[in-house]
């Protein structure tokens, strides 16, 4: 299956329980465990997700992938800065393109909404295609570390600030 065959689209009630099954199975096949699946979950019941740039792909009416967004803060308080997590494709669809498509989507449309930056932590051979980089070297620090999974891009004509970032409570439990 190419990315010329899907749709992305906005989230809906009806698609939760088919986004829960992605989430899953593509952090089972990957990592061995199936936690952001109630990541997802939490941060949806907590209102932490950012519902405008929570995104399914479609093809032929199901669903192969999904991107979730939540606000982060700097230094304790908003600076118009997002974590993306996660981002799942189902894995008998992975290699397609799926996964490149959500990400770019998603990042177009937070651009859109007035985000200024967003930060990750992912491979760091997949996201520089993004335009992520390692965010210890522009000076954003975070919970998780300063390794090189560790990235941020800024949005738009947006700077990367520096500062401590923190994700929603939903990652804090």
């Amino acid at each position: 299956m190419s990315a010329d065959a899907i749709t992305v689209r906005p989230e809906r009630p009806d698609d939760f329980d088919a986004i829960d099954e992605i989430v899953s199975a593509a952090f089972l096949a990957e990592f061995g465990t199936t936690t952001e699946a109630a990541l997802v979950r939490t941060m949806r019941e907590r209102g932490e997700l950012v519902g405008d740039l929570a995104l399914v792909a479609e093809a032929d009416g199901r669903i192969v992938g999904h991107i979730a967004f939540s606000e982060v803060t700097l230094d304790g308080h908003a600076a118009g800065g997002l974590g993306l997590a996660p981002v799942s494709v189902a894995p008998d669809v992975q290699g397609g393109g799926i996964g490149s498509l959500l990400i770019t989507t998603a990042l177009e449309l937070a651009e859109q909404y007035g985000w200024r930056f967003v930060v990750l932590l992912g491979h760091g051979g997949y996201y520089p295609r993004f335009g992520f980089a390692p965010a210890a070297a522009a000076g954003l620090t975070g919970d998780y570390g300063a390794h090189d999974g560790w990235m941020a891009r800024p949005l738009g004509d947006a700077t990367l600030p520096s500062g401590h970032v923190r994700y929603c409570s939903s990652f804090q439990d």
